[in-house]
């Protein structure tokens, strides 16, 4: 109880602290929805931002060096998902390592006989359940900048840290209304993407969506924030369960884009 009134304070003090000019230039710099924010959210954006990077850790590897630049743009296009929300700074996230370029990991399938089959796959971002997040900086600015569609990897990792909230990245992230709606809606919805894409009909996201329940919301999430009219048209009721998930309409604040740049 006395920790939790400590941080509170803490955070309380950060957030009311001047936010640097230099940090807001690099902010409408590096995440271009900044611009299409009212004063007061933008206000909370600024204020969730000093505290996040207050408190997560930041890390460069394969030589990355980690600027300013480089922090803000992580920490703004988080916070636009936590908007929503009241002090959500993602708890279970302590270190976000950067990478210079896409990355790659080792993977391994055993093929029989002892045998395994090996291989590097790569990869543009990736959140583990001991408290890491890991990106790609072409790919973080890419999505600040919207220069990839509806695609954000920052965005991307934030709903599997929404989604772990609750203790397993599932696809279920922690809920006011009822889990079983959410459940059948989620799956319906996911039924008709692998429909459209099995029929070759234009979707609103990636077909990576249909790896999991897990990477179908994470997907569906780049789309809500990032292209939130067109996830709409494709599909509204995936579009309602998100604003309940995310607790905020992105709507009212991004444009709609010209079709004709799809």
């Amino acid at each position: 109880m006395i920790l939790s009134w400590l941080r509170s304070r803490r955070r309380r003090a950060i957030a009311e602290r001047p936010f640097p000019a230099v940090w807001g230039d690099m902010l409408r710099r590096t995440v271009r929805q900044v611009d299409w924010l009212g004063d007061e959210e933008r206000a909370r954006l600024q204020a969730w931002v000093a505290v996040f990077l207050a408190e997560k850790r930041f890390e460069g590897c394969g030589g990355m060096v980690v600027t300013d630049e480089v922090r803000l743009a992580v920490a703004g296009q988080a916070a636009l998902t936590a908007i929503g929300f009241e002090q959500a700074f993602y708890p279970m996230l302590t270190s976000i390592l950067v990478y210079p370029r896409d990355y790659v990991v080792p993977k391994a399938h055993p093929i029989g006989g002892g045998a395994q089959l090996e291989w590097h796959e790569p990869r543009f971002g990736e959140t583990w359940a001991g408290g890491s997040m890991v990106l790609s900086w072409p790919r973080v600015v890419e999505g600040g900048r919207m220069r990839d569609g509806p695609r954000s990897v920052v965005i991307h990792e934030c709903a599997h840290l929404l989604d772990l909230a609750d203790g397993e990245i599932d696809g279920a992230p922690p809920l006011t209304g009822s889990r079983g709606a959410w459940a059948a809606d989620m799956q319906a919805c996911r039924d008709r993407f692998e429909a459209a894409l099995d029929e070759g009909r234009s979707t609103a996201f990636d077909e990576y969506a249909a790896e999991s329940d897990a990477e179908f919301f994470a997907v569906a999430s780049e789309c809500f924030f990032q292209d939130p009219h067109r996830l709409v048209r494709h599909d509204a009721v995936l579009y309602a369960r998100l604003t309940e998930a995310w607790c905020q309409d992105p709507r009212q604040r991004v444009p709609p884009r010209d079709p004709r740049d799809r």
